[in-house]
């Protein structure tokens, strides 16, 4: 039974939904998480310490670092924390339960989140459809995201080791320019901002080498007899030093514009298919920029940190330890128990871990005292779904672009929090190591660029009683 009709409430800058012992606030435009869950309280003992927020990043493995995925995925990083109410909330009121509707924009490639909270005396049901962009015109270029430089002769620029020409009119790996700038990853480049063009040079059996390409202090002759300096890629990837210039002028980046690349007075050009650097512009100067389809994230779900005061957990799913979409043949679908301070698989290098695969739902308890002594998480739809918990900052885990200055860089170094890290995705790429480091995990275990997914679940706060067993009395809940 739903019980009671709720109470909708628009408050400022937040939608309040009050049924029962629920009550539950909603970011509207102009909320520091416009369309997600702020809050969610069950006796007036509030259980989120941060918003429900979309995410697409985890933190990096070893694995990610020698295939270079923290780049290649950079966009992502923070695309959750900075989506974008693009409408105003939907509220359909109905017997015992409100609807609430809203559209999140998702980075600055265009993918989009629609997201639907059905809120009743009981709990809440989160419903998503995830929609990336694909083929909707020309693409955003996106600092941190890869582009290609097509010359006047209709060949992108190529680097094999250090050397760096325009052979073949492809992109492919050799012709991959990771565009790094001194602005946020996932946010479009303008006209005249700076950026490295970071370019894979090699490999190593734990990691991919990049360098960014920079003119040397060696003079060349061109075929018209005029001096230019040479190019190659051997400078830091990190440190922009081009300025990338639009032949329309101020505006921002998108595929298809013409561009030409500036740095100290000298531009980037191409001569007999060689990169060099020339004191002045002319069509040799001129590139056409390419771009791809955005990368897929590392995961699509949504994350939040609960307040103090929960210790254990129960889950259904697969278990004991960690499991992935290509690492569970040995988790065994059961009902698994324990601390949530176990859950924290301590690698040496602290890193993404700890994930349930194909977990049915997961019970987060409290002390029996509590009002509210526990939070039952549902997967609906599909059955099961991807969950974790921790009792660690998923940031704790995260090595940034340089895994060297990760702010804990072993695992002995991390230190318990006394709030709840909770992660529910539908999907998340599989953690890989098939040669040691460096490949990425087979196609199988990746998500499409264009793949589009659908899920829901349920957030059910309440009291666990020694009177039975509450799971059956949790089996006629919406």
């Amino acid at each position: 039974p739903l019980g009671v009709d709720p109470k909708v409430l628009h408050q400022g800058c937040e939608v309040l939904v009050a049924a029962g012992d629920l009550s539950v606030r909603i970011g509207c435009q102009g909320s520091s998480a416009p369309g997600c869950l702020l809050g969610l309280a069950f006796q007036g003992l509030e259980l989120l310490e941060a918003p429900l927020r979309p995410n697409f990043w985890r933190p990096p493995t070893d694995n990610d670092y020698g295939a270079n995925l923290h780049k290649d995925c950079a966009c992502w990083r923070f695309a959750g924390q900075h989506a974008v109410l693009l409408e105003d909330l939907q509220t359909m009121p109905g017997p015992g339960v409100v609807n609430i509707s809203g559209m999140l924009g998702i980075g600055a490639g265009g993918a989009k989140l629609a997201v639907t909270y059905s809120v009743s005396s009981v709990g809440i049901t989160v419903k998503a459809h995830w929609q990336p962009c694909v083929g909707q015109g020309p693409r955003p270029a996106l600092a941190g995201g890869v582009g290609y430089l097509r010359s006047c002769t209709n060949r992108h620029l190529d680097v094999e080791g250090t050397v760096v020409r325009a052979r073949w009119n492809d992109m492919g790996e050799w012709q991959s320019l990771t565009m790094n700038a001194a602005k946020e990853p996932g946010q479009q480049l303008e006209h005249g901002d700076k950026i490295a063009l970071q370019a894979t040079t090699g490999k190593t059996e734990a990691e991919l080498l990049l360098h960014g390409i920079v003119p040397t202090a060696e003079s060349v002759a061109l075929p018209d007899g005029e001096s230019a300096f040479s190019v190659e890629a051997s400078g830091d990837p990190r440190t922009p030093c081009w300025r990338i210039l639009r032949k329309e002028g101020v505006g921002k980046l998108k595929s298809g514009d013409k561009v030409s690349l500036e740095t100290d007075g000298k531009f980037l050009a191409v001569s007999d298919e060689n990169a060099v650097a020339v004191d002045k512009e002319s069509s040799l100067t001129e590139f056409t920029l390419d771009i791809k389809d955005q990368s897929a994230p590392m995961r699509i779900g949504f994350t939040t940190t609960l307040v103090d005061g929960f210790e254990d957990v129960e889950w259904f799913g697969r278990g004991p330890h960690e499991s992935y979409v290509d690492r569970h043949a040995s988790a065994r679908v059961s009902l698994h128990r324990g601390s949530i301070l176990e859950q924290t698989v301590k690698y040496v290098r602290p890193q993404e871990n700890g994930n349930k695969f194909q977990t049915r739902w997961m019970a987060l308890k409290r002390k029996q005292s509590d009002a509210c002594n526990m939070l039952f998480i549902a997967a609906k739809d599909p059955p099961s779904l991807e969950m974790q918990c921790h009792r660690y900052d998923l940031a704790d885990f995260d090595g940034g672009e340089e895994k060297a200055t990760q702010r804990f860089l072993h695992a002995g170094e991390l230190v318990e929090r006394p709030t709840t890290a909770l992660c529910i995705d539908v999907l998340q790429m599989g953690v890989g190591g098939i040669d040691s480091w460096g490949n990425k995990p087979l196609a199988e275990h990746m998500i499409g660029a264009q793949q589009e997914a659908t899920w829901a679940f349920q957030l059910l706060p309440g009291r666990q009683t020694e009177e039975g067993d509450w799971r059956v009395q949790l089996a006629g809940y919406p």
